[in-house]
């Protein structure tokens, strides 16, 4: 059973199916549950719609990762790269690939940066901050995937305010 915000968001999205902001919080919606492959769709549906939605690209990104497709993040982070070098999106994205690698200090290295970066979003740089614990303590290697990461997406804010 849909909880009344996942049900408003369908019905938004029923009205108004070209808005990418609502796709993507429906997405994490849905990822807060762990209705996984839903929220895939429409997380990126909601790239398909808007390419330059670049925080719903990092979730996006993220949510591959928590379901095992390190292959995917990497795809779905590329266009991340081509963000400004003080982008924190782009620090972000460089530590969690050194991290798929197994290049620890890297990501370490990335994730200050990134989290030095982030002003507007102190949630993610709670979750970067526990991820670069786990690698610094080693039960990032025993568990790659950053499971402890907060999973309501939706306290990110508001996407619109993620364009880079």
């Amino acid at each position: 059973m849909d909880s009344p915000e996942i049900t408003r968001l369908r019905a938004a999205i029923s009205r108004d199916p070209g808005n990418a902001e609502l796709r993507y919080l429906l997405g994490a919606e849905l990822a807060e549950r762990r209705e996984y492959p839903e929220a895939v769709v429409q997380m990126r549906s909601a790239l398909d719609i808007d390419p330059k939605l670049h925080f719903a690209r990092l979730q996006l990104g993220l949510l591959y990762l928590t379901m095992s497709q390190p292959a995917n993040s990497l795809e779905t982070w590329k266009p991340l790269e081509d963000l400004d070098e003080n982008a924190a999106l782009k620090a972000f994205k460089r530590g969690l690939e050194a991290l798929i690698r197994d290049d620890f200090g890297a990501c370490i290295g990335f994730l200050q940066q990134g989290i030095s970066l982030n002003k507007q979003n102190a949630t993610l740089n709670d979750d970067m901050s526990q991820l670069i614990d786990r690698v610094r303590d080693g039960t990032v290697i025993a568990a790659p995937i950053p499971g402890n990461l907060t999973p309501d997406f939706a306290k990110y804010g508001e996407p619109s305010g993620t364009k880079h």
